[in-house]
């Protein structure tokens, strides 16, 4: 499925949702996202969900979120929900709805939340990041599979360590494609899902006069007691004189594992 066919479902739906069509059975369902992770414990490492996730999204179009993914059933985990959370990094609380499998396509889950669902609008609170979480049976709950605030291929992202306790991140910024001025901080948010242990830092952006600008970071997660990579969601906020101006939630994949 190409990303310009889910951003077309995607725009259907928030033009539905704006005409008063607003999933008929399928009002938002908030969960309880420090629970479902306490049941857990801990990450599953399970790699056809880091890369069958891959086809995922979040618009927000008139103060009207939808986060939206494509999840082909090929086999086993079973998923029973995937789970849309909203994380406050400098508070470090977790707010998550349930995305809804579509009845024509049971490839495509989404949820449609507004303004006043989520707490705010689309150009507002940078502070808070987005990110999704799946579960299957006898309580697994997948790593933090991060989104973007940002027009699609505005932002990379690269987090790896060769022994899972030094650990690299690279982030780069397009702001011609972010539509954003040119950053010069970014405020790293790291935080344990599982145990609390939290950890930021301001991080200066370099540039070369192209519209790419970047950040890299070594963290040591044992001297931080930050445990697992795969335990730990990680977010990004740009800024510009202090003023913030987009973020994003970073994704640990299997191909930079140790």
């Amino acid at each position: 499925m190409q990303r310009s066919k889910l951003v077309g479902i995607a725009m259907v739906a928030l033009a539905a949702v704006s005409c008063g069509d607003d999933g008929g059975d399928h009002p938002p369902v908030p969960v309880d996202v420090e629970e479902l992770l306490a049941r857990a414990g801990h990450s599953r490492n399970d790699h056809r969900l880091a890369s069958g996730l891959r086809q995922r999204g979040l618009l927000c179009k008139d103060d009207l979120w939808l986060p939206e993914v494509y999840w082909p059933p090929l086999g086993p985990p079973r998923l029973e929900r995937i789970v849309f959370v909203a994380w406050d990094m400098p508070a470090g609380t977790l707010r998550g709805w349930e995305l809804v499998q579509n009845a024509s396509d049971r490839r495509y889950w989404s949820v449609a939340l507004s303004a006043e669902e989520v707490g705010f609008g689309c150009e507002e609170r940078y502070t808070t990041s987005f990110f999704l979480l799946a579960s299957w049976p006898d309580n697994n709950v997948s790593r933090a599979i991060g989104l973007e605030r940002a027009a699609q291929l505005a932002l990379q992202e690269d987090i790896s360590s060769d022994d899972a306790v030094l650990v690299n991140h690279y982030t780069l910024i397009d702001v011609e494609r972010a539509s954003v001025p040119v950053p010069d901080t970014a405020t790293y948010y790291l935080q344990n899902l599982f145990t609390g242990a939290t950890f930021s830092i301001d991080v200066p952006t370099e540039g070369d006069g192209s519209p790419d600008y970047v950040t890299q970071l070594e963290v040591d997660y044992g001297e931080l007691g930050l445990g697992a990579m795969t335990d730990v969601a990680t977010g990004v906020v740009y800024k510009r004189e202090g003023v913030e101006l987009t973020n994003h939630c970073l994704t640990v994949t299997d191909t930079t594992l140790p």
